[in-house]
Order: C-alpha cells, then structure tokens, then sequence
C-alpha cells in the first residue's frame, strides 16, 4: 500500500529512480512538498537478476523504449532486461511479488579501472547501445541486445592513460584534473553538409544517407576543459573517432571558468546549449558554435594523434559562455558560514528544454533557461520577417530555485545528505525524489507553455566481438593480489640481538596487516556477499520451481478435462452430423416441387419399373412353359420306351416344324430378355 496526501499521479508512467550506494540522517524541504509516499513491503515488487553483480550499484539508467536497464557502480557495470507490463495498474508480469529478470554483468574491465559514466546511445535504432566513460580516459560502446550476451563494438581513448604508481613528488592526471569526468551527446549533424547546398527538402532527403549522420559527443575534464569526438560512432566500425580539444572558451578566462568541474549536459537545440556544473555550485551555460580565428592563429594551430606525447586534433568548434548561475548548496544564515561543496549531477528534462534539475547533497535546484525559447524563435523565423528579426537578448537571465533542501549549517560536516534517486513524470510534470532518510518526494512542476517533441533515433551497424565476463574466482584472486612480497629471510650465521628480532617482527607484522589480512577480510566479504546472493537465488529458484510444478499438474488436469471433453464433444459431432446427414436426405427425398429434369428422370425410372414388372411376368411364364414342355418331354420318353410310335412322313415334318418355330421363339424371347436386363442393369 501506499499512504500519501494530494493527487496520485497518473498510473501508467513508469518512473525511474537512480540510486546512489550511501545512507544518510536528516532533510529540509524549502518548498512545500505536495506529497510524501512511504512505500510498504507488502505493495512493491522484486525484480531479482539472473547473474546479480559483486560490485556495489550506485547509479542505474533505464534506456529510452524501457526494455533494459543499466547497472553500474564505480568498479563495474551489469544490464538488466525489464520484464513486460500487464494486468492492473500496468505492472511487471501482472503484479508479481518477485521477477527473475536476464542480467549480464561486464567483466572486462581492470582492477584499478573505475566507471566514471555511462548513457544510452541517443542514435541506436533499437535503443540497445551503451557507451561507458572509464577512470582510464577511454571509451566503451558496447551493443546490448535482448536475448544476447552484449558485445563490445570498439574502445577508443580520449586522452592520456593516468599513471598509477607513481612518486608522490611527480602528480598524476587526475590530480591535475586531466581526467575525464563526465560527457554527454550533442545534437545530431551531418559529417558533409555542403552537398545538401542548394537542394530542396526533397532533394536534401534522398540525398542523406545514415552513414553521414553523427552524434558529436561532449567530453568534461574535471580541470574544466571540454572535449569534442566526431566520426560515426555506430557505423564505423573500423575506424576510430576522432577526438578534437580542448574547445576554446570565450571570453577566456585565468582559471578557464573553474578547475572543479563534475558534470556537463548538451540541451538539444540548434545551436546546442552546453551546461557546465562544478562542485562549488557555479553552472556555466554556453553555446557551441563554430570559432572564427584570424589568418595568423590559425596557421600556428597543430595537431599530432601519432608520437611521443599524446595530442589532440584542433577543434573548428568553441564555447562561447554567455552567463553563470551560482547555486546556493545548503541554508545559511549569515555570509560567514562555510559555504559546502560537493558534486552536482544535471538532469535533462525531455519534455521541455526550457529547464533542467541538478540534484546533489544539499537538495534538487530548478533551472530556467529563457535563450532555448530566443534560439527557437530565432532559428524559425520566415525569409519575409528576417529584416525584423533580432538576436537572442540576455535581458531576460536564468534562474534558479531550489526545490528540495536537505542540508542546513547545523548539518554535520561529515554527515553526507544526498538524494538517493531522482525521476520525472511528464504531462504534467511531476518531480520525484528519493531522498536519504528512505522517504519518496512527490512534487509538482507545472509549464504549460511547452510541447513535447518526439525525436527518432539512428540506425545502428551489428558486430561480433563479444564482451568476456570475469569469473567470480579470477575476480577473488585480484582481490587477493599484493604489491609487496615476503620472501624468505636468509640473514646468515649472525646473531640478531632480542631488539632487532622484535622489530623485525613487528615489521612484517604491520606489512601483513596493511596487504594481506585486509584482503583476505575484503575477500571473505566479498564472499560472503556472493554467497547471501546466490542462497536468495536458489530460494527464489525454488519458489519458482514448486509454483511451475503446482502450474504443471493444474495444466496437466486441465489438459486431461479437455481430453475427455474433446473426446465427447467429438463423438456428439459426429452423431449430430450424421442425424443432419439423414434429416437432408428425408427435406430431399420429400421435398414436393422438382425440376424439369427431375421429374423426366423419376417418368423414365417409372417407364423402366413397369417394363421389368412386364419382363418378369412374362420370364415366369416361360419359366412354367419350359418346365410343363419338360415334364411333356419325360412323358413322352416313357411313352416312347413303352410303346414306339410309328409316325408317317408328314407328322415328322410337322413335328420338325414346330420344334424348330419353338425352339426361335425361345431363342428369341431369351435375346429380348438379355436386352431387358441390359437396360435394366440386372
């Protein structure tokens, strides 16, 4: 059940909650807080991944279409099918308590390798591309289809790997801040635009072709510096993006608009509207725009990908930052308060463009942006109106509110008040957050001076290199595995005094401690964990199984039920069609009125019963005949041996004769007789 106050919002929005991995205290709403909902165990529901991840999940992204969902932590990443939605209220198989869903999990990342990001790629036609950003500066795009193990399509660098290891004295990359933190997609454009110039629409789109289509991609370093990748990601599958960078920024700046940068977003206008947070809560908003440059800098600008030391190629575009925001992170009262900083994370609200949420561990901030409605009106503008037209104006500035407050000056320092879970709801917009006490937000965020926009995705190209997943023993024996060794000591024939003996035992007691006993520790939690996952697997298996027995023999008795029922069912059908049969022979045989033909049939059929009555008469009386000329015939033999009769030469020929018409007329009648029964068919 759910307990709340105010209006539900519309059943059938799914919404997506993005968990981050660490528990907190307390909060403070500085709004007012339309609805608070506590969810109760007996109203939710499981969904239980086939292969769950020994990582611990800290983000989770769900693709576009809903179908997959994207698991990943710092140290690794899993994809999670979604079961389908029916029944009441739309939920998962009909509502069940427990849902085993298909997951894999990706194993192929290092042991000092970190996930810094991962997004669906906006141009897969299928919604089934992932591309990850890792701690070393390189790219993943991986193909994750239904159904399918995922396959990693290519990888590619975006910049100089971080050393690990190194003196304390020489910094390393990340220290510098030359490490990529974050990236996101900008609008789709077209690698050769000059061969649409001068063509219609028409023209323009027979002329397009996907492989021409390409989705730049926005690379933030946390010194600030932004990076570009063209090149079709998704169809060229053997060459390599180009990377160009770092973007110029104007008007340039001494510390190049902050060294804390954490995340960047590309609004999807034309031109792009490109958002850059930083931790102190400063969010720099520019346009990405081609950069014009004189004659002379542009001959002394290079590049070389290929040498001793890694560069980029010089980018034609630049960020032209044309206003900064300044988020307040927590209440405060007076202006000596220590202000807070902490990472901010941008949410991109797809229905308008005109705003966006940044949420972090003080609370949820709302951000106007008035210039996506200038560029908009700017860009449509007719050919006959174009003299009227005038560029965007800066009058009307962005702004802020803060929405949900979770950290007061009273707030320990140390005492982490994040928001656990952030997710929209559109037409009409509803904000919902997870914050850290466990308690779900509901607040309402009305506009209604927009109109969503339904953009199509790109066509994606197959591949068949496959991702390989790390075994659960190889990733124990990673964890196993220590920098230091101890070898044998060997210290010859010299005494060692109880001092130095101690020492060295208290030496390798503290090496054993620091190496080997916290991984073993790590190691048997880890373990353990694996082990509490797979016994909540099994029983669920179980439950599983006993529910698809109990289904086997219900469908089994059912399936007997049927049998029987088919069998009388059948068995009826025959008789009642042989009763139809027989009521359709009775309608024919009495029916009154015939045709023409019919009734010429049945004369003739009469004609021919009458001639056989006449046949067989006259055959019974040959019959007699026959046996009375017999019977005279044995007569006159016994007459004949009692007394021979002597006849005269005319009583022979007159004998003669009729025994010879006799024997005609029989001949005759016997013919007339076949050919009776020839026509007859006897």
């Amino acid at each position: 059940m759910v307990e709340r106050k105010g209006r539900r919002p519309k059943k059938n929005h799914s919404v997506a909650v993005i968990g981050v991995g660490e528990r907190f205290a307390s909060y403070t709403c500085l709004f007012p807080v339309r609805a608070v909902i506590k969810i109760k165990p007996e109203n939710k529901q499981t969904l239980q991944p086939t292969d769950p991840p020994i990582f611990e999940v800290m983000n989770m992204f769900i693709n576009e279409t809903v179908t997959q969902v994207a698991l990943w932590g710092n140290l690794g990443i899993a994809i999670m099918e979604l079961p389908k939605r029916w029944g009441k209220d739309a939920g998962f198989q009909g509502g069940k308590d427990t849902i085993l869903c298909a997951s894999h999990c990706f194993g192929d990342f290092g042991a000092t390798t970190e996930i810094r990001k991962a997004r669906w790629h906006p141009g897969s036609t299928d919604d089934s591309h992932l591309l990850v950003l890792t701690s070393e500066n390189i790219f993943r795009l991986y193909e994750c289809e239904i159904n399918r193990t995922p396959k990693l399509i290519k990888s590619w660098k975006v910049g100089r790997s971080p050393m690990s290891g190194s003196p304390s004295k020489i910094p390393n990359f990340a220290s510098l801040g030359d490490t990529a933190v974050d990236f996101d997609f900008a609008t789709p454009t077209l690698r050769r635009p000059e061969l649409l110039v001068g063509k219609n629409i028409n023209e323009a789109k027979n002329a397009i072709d996907w492989n021409q289509i390409e989705w730049p991609i926005l690379v933030l370093r946390g010194n600030g510096e932004v990076l570009i990748v063209r090149d079709n990601v998704l169809y060229d599958n053997y060459d390599k993006p180009v990377v160009y960078g770092s973007l110029s920024m104007y008007p340039p700046t001494d510390d190049n608009y902050g060294i804390d940068s954490c995340s960047i977003m590309c609004i999807q206008t034309t031109p792009p509207i490109v958002v850059i947070a930083m931790c102190n809560g400063r969010i720099y908003h520019a346009i990405l725009l081609k950069e014009t440059l004189e004659e002379e800098e542009n001959d002394k600008k290079t590049w070389s990908q290929y040498g001793s030391t890694y560069s980029l190629h010089t980018p034609e575009d630049a960020l032209y930052i044309y206003e900064c925001i300044e988020m307040e992170l927590g209440l405060f009262f007076t202006d000596n308060d220590k202000k807070y900083n902490c990472p901010i994370h941008v949410h991109n609200d797809k229905g308008n463009k005109s705003r966006y949420f940044c949420s972090h561990n003080a609370g949820i901030h709302m951000v106007s942006l008035p210039m996506v409605s200038q560029l908009d009106d700017y860009i449509n503008i007719t050919n006959d109106k174009i003299e009227e037209s005038f560029l965007p104006s800066l009058s009307n500035q962005s702004s802020s509110q803060y929405l949900i407050c979770t950290r007061t000056k009273h707030t320990g320092k140390d005492e982490a008040t994040p928001i656990l879970g952030f997710g929209l709801i559109q037409e009409p917009c509803v904000l919902i957050a997870l914050l850290h006490t466990g308690d779900v937000v509901d607040l309402s965020v009305i506009d209604l001076h927009y109109l969503p926009r339904i953009e199509l995705p790109e066509p994606i190209v197959t591949s068949t290199k496959k991702v390989s997943k790390e075994p659960f023993d190889v990733y124990i024996k990673n964890l196993l595995k220590h920098e230091t060794s101890q070898p044998i000591t060997k210290l010859g024939n010299r005494s060692m005094t109880l001092r130095e003996c101690v020492e060295l035992l208290f030496h390798v007691t503290q090496i054993f401690r620091r190496q080997h006993f916290i991984r073993h520790d790590k190691a048997r939690e880890e373990i353990g964990k694996k082990l509490r996952t797979l016994k909540a697997l099994k029983t669920h298996l179980l439950k599983e199984l006993d529910i698809l027995m109990e289904t086997k023999k219900e469908l089994q008795q059912t399936a007997g039920r049927l049998a029987e029922r088919y069998e009388d069912i059948k068995d009826k059908q025959e008789e009642l069609a042989r009763r139809a049969e027989e009521v359709l022979r009775l309608v024919n045989y009495k029916e009154p009125s015939m045709s023409a033909v019919e009734r010429e049939e049945a004369e003739e059929l009469r004609r021919m019963k009458d001639k056989i009555q006449d046949l067989k008469v006259r055959l019974e009386q040959l019959k007699k005949r026959a046996a009375q000329q017999t019977t005279f015939m044995e007569n006159t033999e016994i007459v004949e041996k009692q007394k021979e009769i002597v006849f005269s030469k005319n009583q022979e020929e007159a004998i003669k004769e009729n025994l010879t018409q006799m024997t005609k007329d029989i001949k005759n009648m016997v013919v007339q007789v076949k050919k009776l029964e020839d026509e007859v068919g006897i």
